[in-house]
C-alpha cells in the first residue's frame, strides 16, 4: 500500500483515492460481472430463504431483509450507500419508497439508471454517481449500507456512523451490513486481495462495528450473522464464473479471470471456516 501510495501521490481514503480502487475494481466491465452475478447484479451477500433456492431468489430475498428491517414503506424516504447496481434501490421503489442510491462507480451507476428508466421507476429511483460524502440530502426515515464500511477504514467508522445518523430523521433506521472478522483484531483483507483485488480494504470485528454505532448517535436494536449464506453466495458466483469461463476469458483476458475465480473460492472457504463473517447490524436514531 505505502508503495501505491508514493507512487500515486493519493492519501488512502480520500475522495480521489477511493475513487480510483473502486474504479480498478467495479469497472472491470458490467458484461463481467453479469456472467457470475446473475439478474440481480448484486455483488454483495445473498439471504437463502431454503437451501435450493436460486441466487436471484437469494438477493431477493435479501432485499426483502433489509427493507423489512428498515421497517420502510410507501412514502418515506431511503438512502443506499455504496448502492452497486441499484437492487436494493429498485426494490425500494418498486414498493412506493422514494429511494436514492450512491456509487463511486460511473458504470455501476449507469448501468443501475438505464434499469430504472426500464422499469419505470424514474419517479421514486435514483443512482447517484458521487462520493457517499458528498450527499446533502437529510431526513431519511431508512439508511442501508450494504458491503460498504469494509472499504472506508476502520479509523472512519466514527465519523460515518456521526454523518449518517445525523442524516436520519429522529426515529430513522440504519442497517449496516458488512464483512467482518471473527473476532474484533484489525487487519487487511490480505495480500492477496489488496493487491489485485480491492486495495485499501481492511476489516474489523462485529463488536467493534456496534460500539462505534453506539458510540456516535445509534441505539443497536438487532444484529445477525449471515457468514452461512455468503459462504453459499459465493459457491454460486464460482459455479456461474465456471459456467460461462469462456466468456469471461474472452472479455477480461485468462489472468484477470482466474484471479477473480481464487478470490471467490477463497473467500467462500473463509467464510465456511468461520475466518471471516457477514453481519447485518440495525440501529435507530433516538429523540
Amino acid at each position: 500500500w505505502l508503495e501505491r501510495t508514493l507512487r500515486d501521490g493519493l492519501t488512502r481514503h480520500s475522495k480521489e483515492r477511493d475513487a480510483e480502487v473502486i474504479s480498478s475494481h467495479y469497472d472491470v466491465g458490467n458484461d463481467f460481472y453479469e456472467l457470475f452475478l446473475g439478474s440481480e447484479m448484486t455483488y454483495t451477500c445473498a439471504y437463502y430463504p431454503h437451501p435450493d433456492a436460486t441466487l436471484d431468489e437469494a438477493q431477493e430475498n435479501k432485499f426483502r431483509l433489509v427493507f423489512e428491517k428498515l421497517r420502510l414503506k410507501a412514502g418515506d424516504r431511503h438512502l443506499d450507500l455504496g448502492c452497486g447496481w441499484g437492487g436494493m434501490v429498485r426494490y425500494a421503489a418498486k414498493r412506493g419508497v422514494k429511494s436514492l442510491g450512491v456509487t463511486l462507480s460511473k458504470e455501476q451507476a449507469d448501468w443501475a439508471q438505464a434499469k430504472i428508466k426500464e422499469e419505470g421507476l424514474e419517479d421514486l429511483a435514483e443512482v447517484r454517481h458521487a462520493d457517499v460524502r458528498d450527499v446533502t440530502e437529510s431526513g431519511f426515515d431508512g439508511i442501508s449500507a450494504i458491503g460498504l464500511l469494509e472499504h472506508i477504514g476502520v479509523d472512519n467508522y466514527a465519523e460515518f456512523f456521526a454523518t449518517f445518523s445525523g442524516k436520519l430523521r429522529e426515529g430513522g433506521l440504519l442497517l449496516n451490513h458488512c464483512i467482518t472478522n471473527s473476532d474484533n483484531h484489525r487487519s487487511m483483507k490480505g495480500g492477496f486481495i489488496d493487491r489485485y483485488i480491492f486495495p485499501d480494504g481492511e476489516l474489523t470485528g462485529s463488536g467493534t462495528v456496534i460500539r462505534e454505532m453506539q458510540d456516535n448517535g445509534l441505539e443497536v436494536l438487532h444484529e445477525e450473522n449471515l457468514r452461512f449464506d455468503y459462504a453459499r453466495t459465493l459457491r454460486h458466483w464460482c459455479l456461474n464464473l465456471k459456467d460461462n469461463w469462456d466468456d469471461a476469458v474472452e472479455l477480461v483476458g485468462e489472468n484477470t479471470a482466474k484471479l477473480w475465480g481464487m478470490y471467490m473460492a477463497g473467500s467462500q472457504w473463509g467464510f465456511e471456516h468461520d475466518v471471516v463473517q457477514l453481519h447485518q447490524v440495525l440501529g435507530v436514531k433516538l429523540d
